[in-house]
């Protein structure tokens, strides 16, 4: 495996992607001015994090803070691949995570979601699961309280959302009107809702389709007037939250109504 790494930039994170395979060279103690958020696709290596020493391996999360002094040395002859993204630090309010444990499937598998929006070049939806991610992790006891604007900012697209119900939510360019990050946002949003704001519009979407089909809309109209790109659409994220289809919802509906 010939040694390689990939640099693209993500705007909305203020940071890059960085992608290394067929790394054997050692890597000196240094430390960065932005966080580092990756995890092991190959190989093993010896971690010195802040002066503690771990090991890492296949499948394991690595998180570095702004100014964690971090190197590593190979371990074994298998070649060192991960994958990894940065973000400013302004961007997470200069957050404090501690190193994950590893023992939990669950960030695993939100941070495998990132990367597969990230390759499908989807950044906003993948800030959206980052959110969910990093709220998986544990919090340094020094870490920043809930930010009173971030929260008003969040409660005030909610209202936006609930006022236009049909029309894509831009959430980059709502939080540049509010004076905060699109980062910042989704994080308070989802702190408030426990939903991301795409999350949350969709669901809200739903019920919102519930109400018409029990008034006899058809399923494609209720599509058209809530904003879904096509009745499968809405089949798709109806049966997600209902069980359902709108069909078979609007059948049991007009049955129960022919009862009373």
């Amino acid at each position: 495996m010939n040694e390689s790494c990939a640099v693209t930039p993500l705007p909305l994170f203020k940071g890059e992607r960085r992608t290394y395979c067929g790394i054997l060279q050692p890597f000196a103690d240094h430390a960065h001015n932005h966080y580092v958020f990756g995890i092991v696709r190959e190989g093993e290596r010896k971690l010195v994090l802040n002066g503690e020493l771990l090991r890492i391996k296949k499948g394991d999360i690595l998180v570095f803070n702004p100014g964690d002094s971090h190197g590593c040395t190979q371990v074994g002859e298998s070649p060192f691949a991960y994958d990894s993204f940065t973000v400013a630090t302004e961007t997470l309010d200069d957050e404090r995570f501690c190193f994950p444990s590893n023992t939990d499937d669950l960030p695993r598998e939100q941070l495998e979601e990132v990367f597969s929006l990230l390759d499908r070049h989807r950044e906003e939806e993948a800030l959206e699961a980052f959110v969910a991610f990093e709220q998986t992790l544990a919090t340094k006891p020094d870490a920043n309280p809930p930010n009173p604007k971030h929260e008003e900012a969040a409660v005030r697209l909610y209202a936006h959302m609930l006022g236009h119900l049909a029309k894509r939510i831009y959430v980059e360019a709502f939080a540049e009107k509010e004076g905060i990050s699109a980062y910042a946002l989704i994080r308070a949003y989802r702190r408030m809702f426990s939903l991301t704001p795409v999350q949350h519009q969709l669901a809200l979407r739903v019920d919102a389709a519930c109400e018409l089909l029990a008034n006899g809309a058809h399923a494609s109209d209720a599509a058209a007037e809530l904003g879904f790109s096509d009745q499968a659409h809405l089949t798709r994220e109806f049966k997600k939250r209902i069980g359902c289809t709108p069909g078979s919802y609007a059948a049991m509906r007009k049955t129960s109504e022919g009862r009373k």
